[in-house]
C-alpha cells in the first residue's frame, strides 16, 4: 500500500508562500524582504528538522500509548548539520534528535523497552538514513520524589 501527501509552494519574488493542504499545518507566508540576510538562510533544513523531530515523536508517542506508558510532556530540538562534500555541494551531512521523555519513574521498564525500538528511529528518520546518518539521543526525566 503506498500513500501520497502533497504540499505546494507559490513564490513571487521575494514572497514565498508554502500550502500544507491541511488543516493541522496549514500554510506558511515567507516575505524575504521582510528579513535579513541571516535569517533568509537555513529555512530548508529547519523544515526539514522539523519534519524529522515531528515524525520521531509522534512514532515514541504510539509506542508509549500501546504499552500504557503515560508522560507528562516529550520535549525534544533537532539539529540539522550542513556542509559541503567533495565536490564542494552543500550536502546534509547529519541530523541529531535530542529528546527528553518527562514521566514518572513507575514507567521506567516501559520506557527502557520504548527507547530500544526507537533506536530504529521513525518513517522519515530511518529514510533518511541512506543518506546521513541521523543520531537519536532519547533520555528519561523523572520528576524528584
Amino acid at each position: 500500500m503506498s500513500q501520497e501527501i502533497s504540499v505546494s509552494l507559490v513564490r513571487k519574488g521575494p514572497a514565498i508562500d508554502l500550502d500544507f493542504e491541511s488543516a493541522a499545518l496549514g500554510a506558511i507566508h515567507v516575505d524575504n524582504n521582510a528579513l535579513s540576510e541571516d535569517e533568509r538562510t537555513g529555512s530548508a533544513k529547519k523544515l526539514l528538522g522539523a519534519s524529522v523531530l515531528y515524525c520521531y515523536v509522534a512514532a515514541l508517542d504510539k509506542a508509549l500509548d500501546t504499552r500504557g506508558a503515560k508522560y507528562d510532556s516529550i520535549t525534544a530540538r533537532a539539529t540539522v548539520q550542513a556542509g559541503s562534500n567533495d565536490k564542494g555541494q552543500g550536502r546534509i551531512l547529519g541530523i541529531i534528535l535530542d529528546v527528553t521523555v518527562h514521566m514518572d519513574a513507575d514507567y521506567e521498564d516501559i520506557f527502557e523497552r520504548v527507547s530500544k525500538v526507537m533506536r530504529h528511529g521513525c518513517l522519515i528518520s530511518a529514510s533518511l538514513e541512506a543518506a546521513f546518518p541521523v543520531t537519536y539521543n532519547l533520555e528519561l526525566e523523572c520528576p524528584d520524589d
